[in-house]
């Protein structure tokens, strides 16, 4: 099972969604920052986030990607239940 996350901006907020098993799993929404967007544009795996190394670059993206993991297992979690 490969999981992916995606992004969409509009109305300058970034929403963010997870591609998991085929299945687009809307996660959160936050306010627009260039960086993050920049970061997620073109969708990362969860394998990605795991070997990010850039921390203390961006502030901002640092956040958005410690709470990812949370918002995942929710997200599955969910998925599992319904």
């Amino acid at each position: 099972m490969k999981n992916k996350i995606m992004v969409t901006k509009s109305n300058e907020k970034i929403h963010f969604y997870l591609v998991s098993n085929g299945k687009r799993h809307y996660m959160f929404s936050q306010s627009f920052s260039k960086g993050v967007y920049q970061f997620f544009r073109s969708g990362r795996s969860e394998s990605e986030l795991h070997k990010y190394n850039m921390w203390r670059k961006n502030p901002r993206l640092d956040k958005t990607i410690e709470k990812l993991p949370m918002y995942m297992r929710y997200v599955l979690k969910e998925d599992n239940a319904a």
